[in-house]
């Protein structure tokens, strides 16, 4: 429960991290988020001055529940509906022909299209403006027409309604005229379908001599079945007294073979004979140690076995050609059962085809039989009904009156839509100009929020033929230049800078593990001894990696050593050709690391060693993961902090960066580590060829010693 609730507590440290850094770089583009809301909030707002106003009018019309009695509709399944019909009046009134039909009848000096519309058509102007809709459960039709004149929009309206009405009447009376005929033919036609139908199905029956189909059918299911399973039976004997003709046939004259098969060994003859066949074996093995091979003994007892040898396989061969009889008679019965399936299996097929005719001429007549019956109750209602709805059945609820107050556009809703609008596009448009600008200037500008300088920059490098957990100390290639141009770049920026250039105590740290600063301690102590006298710590007592990426035994003497006095400072520092500096690796891995480096003597080790020394540069544990950094900072003031930028993402940067500041830790600067490299050749092609000489890098030396 506690360590779900401590990763609420990061996640919501993590949110507002990343909200602060959001509203950060919004308030650095503040101006040009207003200039771009300002700029859409004025072009939307002019726009929406120069629409004119539109007004509606609206008139509601009831249609009579009579309109569904027309008997031709009802008779059609799914359109007796109310809301069918209802459906039927919308798509009727919005349809061109009957738009055509009242454009006909409007005044003619009346103008449907707005002022400069291209629709100069007015049928088309009244079907874009026209909407028609069913009010929720009743019978009411809502029709509403939108146009800049209300006294326009109010008369149209009240026309359109009125010459519905006219319309509808006249239709409805024409349908019921001719209701009553097409019923009465429809019958008479029905019931000479019927009686035909019943002729066929009589017909069928006397034919086929038909009684029960459905009986007949299920019998030869039932045999059809029955001979599947005989034939599945005789299949499996079949197939088995194969496998054992087999067997026997492999095992050949092999009687130990031949005996542990289980139909074999079953038959008592053969096994008595094979008992029989190993005792004689036996009793001649015996009279062999004793007798020659013309001894009378010794022929005798290899006659017994060779008559016994006969006598078995006799009998086996008596026995396999019982099995090959036993086969011939099952392939026989078994090719009878297929005979007689396909027989039953035809005969079903024909029962089959017999019954499906025969339901079929069933279903014609009881689907005659229920269209019958239905007609029949139709041309009642009809006869009853011959007088009904002479009358319109359609009415006016609401006629249309001139509207006062226009529907739109809507200024002020369109105008607050323009500028949220205006703030979200700019908004967006900041936030997508800093997320696709360079990530150096990302991390500098999160860097310098919490006071911390961009000391500078590594790219990333392909490492190979080495074990990739190792620092870098020896590559080739562009790429490797062009890093080492990096590194030079960052020792330049350091001895540049006032604070650091005069500080020979070098520490660099890490957020978290295999970030790189082990890479950028050898490399920056490379570099350094190109101009000074370096000597390289590895204060990481933890996880140790100078000795070992230097190709020297990671156990060897070193800091732990000089500091518990076991060993001299000469016997602990050793001198590599690759970095020409010193270096004091970490030396046997103690129990409790962070004892070792609060010893007063380290500080003084530090102290000697910057008399020394021009440069001592100290590798030191990620200051996040433990303590170990923090003690290393008492010992020399500041510490240099290596971030990797694939492991660390922005958000996790800038969180980590208000840990460092709240935890007092004093960074004197950050180096970018792995940073995707976007320089041209040209600079990697020149660093290859700007090796400077000997002389000149002397001279470079002593004018930066009188500096």
């Amino acid at each position: 429960m506690q360590s779900q609730q401590q990763q609420q507590q990061v996640q919501q440290s993590n949110d507002a991290i990343e909200l602060s850094v959001i509203l950060a770089i919004l308030s650095a583009r503040r101006w040009l988020i207003v200039l771009i809301t300002s700029v859409i909030f004025a072009l939307v707002t002019t726009f929406v001055s120069q629409l004119p106003s539109v007004f509606r009018a609206d008139t509601t019309l009831m249609v009579k529940g009579g309109l569904s009695a027309n008997p031709l509709q009802s008779l059609i399944p799914g359109m007796g509906g109310g809301n069918d019909e209802l459906d039927t009046q919308i798509k009727l009134l919005t349809s061109t022909q009957f738009a055509q039909d009242v454009v006909k009848n409007l005044p003619a000096d009346l103008e449907l299209g707005l002022p400069n519309d291209m629709r100069r058509d007015d049928v088309q102007a009244l079907l874009a403006d026209l909407s028609v809709a069913a009010v929720p459960k009743t019978t009411l039709l809502q029709i509403s027409y939108k146009h800049h004149n209300p006294f326009i929009a109010a008369e149209v309206v009240n026309h359109l309604a009125a010459h519905f009405m006219n319309y509808q009447t006249d239709l409805m009376q024409h349908h019921n005229h001719q209701a009553n005929d097409w019923i009465k033919q429809r019958v008479d036609e029905v019931r000479n379908k019927l009686t035909e139908s019943e002729q066929k199905l009589q017909q069928f029956r006397q034919e086929r001599n038909i009684v029960d189909i459905s009986s007949d059918i299920e019998l030869s299911k039932h045999e059809i079945s029955q001979l599947f399973s005989e034939r599945r039976l005789l299949q499996k004997q079949a197939d088995e007294l194969s496998v054992l003709l087999g067997k026997i046939q492999q095992a050949g004259q092999n009687y130990e073979v031949l005996i542990n098969i289980a139909e074999v060994a079953a038959v008592p003859v053969i096994a008595s004979l094979q008992q029989q066949l190993a005792m004689q074996q036996a009793e001649f093995a015996q009279l062999r140690l004793s007798y020659l091979e013309k001894h009378p003994r010794y022929i005798a007892a290899n006659r017994k076995i060779e008559v016994t040898s006969q006598q078995l396989n006799s009998e086996v061969n008596k026995l396999s050609g019982n099995f090959l009889i036993r086969q011939r008679d099952l392939q026989r019965n078994l090719q009878e059962i297929i005979v007689k399936a396909d027989a039953a299996t035809t005969r079903l097929e024909q029962l089959v085809g017999v019954g499906q005719a025969h339901k079929k001429l069933e279903a014609e007549i009881q689907a005659n039989l229920h269209l019958l019956t239905t007609l029949s109750d139709k041309m009642k209602e009809t006869e009853l009904m011959k007088d009904i709805n002479k009358t319109s059945s359609i009415f006016v609820v609401d006629p249309a009156i001139v509207p006062v107050n226009p529907i739109g556009p809507k200024r002020l809703l369109l105008s607050v839509a323009a500028f949220v609008l205006g703030i979200i596009s700019a908004v967006f448009l900041v936030l997508c100009l800093h997320f696709f600008a360079d990530v150096t200037s990302k991390y500098r500008h999160i860097a310098t929020r919490y006071g911390y300088k961009l000391l500078g920059v590594v790219p990333q490098i392909r490492i190979k033929g080495i074990d990739r957990n190792l620092p870098v100390i020896q590559q080739s290639g562009k790429q490797y230049t062009l890093y080492q141009e990096y590194i030079r770049s960052l020792r330049t920026n350091i001895l540049l800078d006032k604070q650091l250039s005069t500080q020979r105590l070098l520490a660099l740290t890490s957020i978290s593990p295999n970030e790189g600063k082990s890479s950028i301690c050898l490399q920056l102590a490379k570099s350094f001894s190109e101009l000074e006298r370096v000597i390289i710590i590895d204060a990481d007592l933890r996880f140790p990696a100078l000795a070992e990426a230097l190709g020297e035994n990671p156990h060897r003497p070193g800091l732990t050593n000089l500091l518990a006095k076991t060993h001299t400072f000469e016997q602990c520092v050793f001198y590599s050709k690759e970095l020409n500096a010193d270096v004091l690796p970490s030396g046997i891995r103690p129990m409790n690391p962070l004892l070792f480096l609060s010893m007063p003597r380290f500080d003084a080790v530090l102290k000697v060693l910057a008399k020394k020394y021009d440069r001592v540069i100290i590798e030191c544990p990620p200051i996040l993961s433990v303590s170990d950094a923090m003690v290393v900072a008492k010992c020399v003031g500041k510490l240099e902090l290596v971030v990797d930028v694939k492991k660390t993402p922005l958000v996790d940067f800038a969180a980590k960066m208000e840990l460092l500041s709240q935890s007092g830790v004093n960074i004197g600067g950050v180096i970018l580590n792995r940073v995707k490299n976007d320089t041209s050749n040209y600079y990697a092609t020149s660093a290859t060829r700007a090796k400077q000489p000997s002389a000149l890098r002397q001279l470079l030396h002593d004018n930066l010693r009188r500096a």
